[in-house]
């Protein structure tokens, strides 16, 4: 049994949750946490009959409300907190053993005095997990980012050995437990362009937890320069030379997994000690409620949380 939630009422979330819904075979194995009422409403305004209501198993996370479309308003951050709450609730008993998160809004949340930066970190704190990473996953690329929302100005003073090589053990965990792969081979790019043409002191971080990576026996290889670590890309084949990479800074790590997946790409975070996806992109409040997002992301971070609950790691 796994969850879903269905992210900021008054961004794409439920729309996104209902249209990956309507192409699923079966409900059976999911609850969904956000609130029935708001959802039948858009489910009748978009004609989104082929949704058995009857069939679904809806937990009313928070009461129903009016609200706007496509901004963020303190009621809809405080609707997203009630259902990470929930979430987290079940996951604790072990109701669900997996978690799909909509996405959500920031300033909403902060807006609602959230005392977190994101769903990633709330779960990481909820759980008391120190070590965890993003992994921005699609059906042909994996890459892990080593830091996620902080501004560039300050992402350098994060590069450091232990940083680095934490995200390379769980990506390597990742990759040969879930991923069956028996020695991964991970390329772990550099932060300046051209790396080594640049005497920056995050280089020399990157390099020290590559060597050691290796000595644990990892196959890792950097650091390499983020501007060429594609250039193997096989067209025919849709791989690479690596089978999963480690980016330095948010946008270095997505853009390229953005690019190929086409909407279809999932955010992963690893080492919690259960499943959690999410579409990659965010609310689209200038779309919200206009019956036009893509739900190819949500559908995948279903049909990717499911698969992975299966799969036991020792």
């Amino acid at each position: 049994m796994i969850g879903i939630t269905i992210g900021d009422p008054s961004g794409i979330g439920p729309e996104i949750v209902l249209k990956a819904l309507a192409k699923l075979k079966t409900f059976s194995k999911l609850i969904i946490i956000g609130n029935k009422r708001l959802l039948y409403d858009l489910k009748e305004k978009f004609d989104m009959y082929p949704i058995n209501f009857e069939k679904l198993k809806i937990i009313d996370a928070f009461n129903y409300f009016k609200y706007s479309y496509g901004k963020p308003q303190i009621k809809c951050g405080v609707a997203v907190a009630q259902q990470l709450h929930t979430a987290s609730y079940l996951l604790k008993i072990g109701k669900i053993k997996g978690i799909v998160t909509a996405p959500v809004s920031k300033t909403a949340l902060t807006m609602a005095g959230f005392p977190f930066s994101g769903q990633t970190e709330y779960f990481a704190t909820e759980f008391g997990v120190k070590n965890f990473g993003m992994l921005v996953w699609s059906r042909y690329l994996k890459i892990v980012l080593v830091t996620i929302h902080q501004p560039l100005k300050d992402v350098a003073r994060f590069i450091t050995k232990q940083n680095v090589l934490e995200k390379i053990k769980l990506l390597n965990n990742y990759l040969m437990c879930y991923e069956k792969i028996p020695k991964p081979k991970i390329g772990v790019l550099g932060l300046n362009p051209h790396t080594f043409e640049f005497t920056c002191g995050a280089e020399y971080e990157i390099l020290k937890a590559v060597k050691y990576a290796r000595r644990l026996g990892m196959d890792a290889e950097g650091p390499i320069p983020a501007d060429s670590a594609f250039s193997y890309w096989h067209y025919n084949t849709l791989k690479t030379i690596h089978d999963g990479f480690v980016a330095m800074y948010h946008d270095q790590g997505i853009l390229p997994v953005k690019l190929l997946a086409n909407y279809s790409g999932v955010n992963m975070t690893l080492g919690l000690p259960f499943i959690r996806t999410s579409p990659l992109h965010g609310v689209a409040f200038d779309i919200a409620h206009k019956h036009i997002a893509n739900a190819e992301g949500m559908y995948n971070a279903i049909l990717l949380c499911k698969k992975l609950t299966r799969v036991k790691c020792y």
